[in-house]
């Protein structure tokens, strides 16, 4: 019997241009706090370095099965840190508790924030001025 090998973490893409910050996030698995102290001084970065730029996120849902306690309070600071930090930010995912921490979440922003199933549908909406 093949030992199931359990895989976690936070994939991230930064791409910009001369107007525009891009970042893609891709949560898999169950986070944990070493998932976040990698994940999150890349971010900070990349926010720090693009000033003047307008910043939208992704964040693809779809293969994330919850936190572990301490990862859960760093995604709750990530969130109060970076509320104002985005123009738009696209949730991808697929459960009822995703679509609605979306909806609650978007009345905190600056910017604005909409919940998908599909990755090319929010693509669309990120991309569109």
């Amino acid at each position: 019997m093949a030992k199931v090998i359990k895989e976690h973490g936070i994939g991230i893409a930064i791409k910009r241009n001369k107007k525009r910050l891009f970042i893609e996030i891709v949560m898999l698995g169950k986070l944990t706090h070493k998932d976040y102290q990698i994940f999150v001084p890349m971010v900070d970065k990349a926010l720090k370095e693009v000033k003047g730029l307008e910043a939208d996120l992704l964040v693809d849902m779809r293969g994330f099965k919850g936190w572990k306690f301490m990862a859960a309070w760093d995604d709750y600071k990530f969130g109060v840190k970076h509320r104002n930090a985005f123009k738009k930010t696209a949730i991808v995912g697929g459960k009822k508790w995703e679509e609605t921490s979306t909806a609650m979440m978007s009345h905190l922003m600056k910017g604005k924030a909409k919940f998908f199933k599909e990755r090319e549908k929010a693509l669309s909406w990120l991309l569109k001025n």
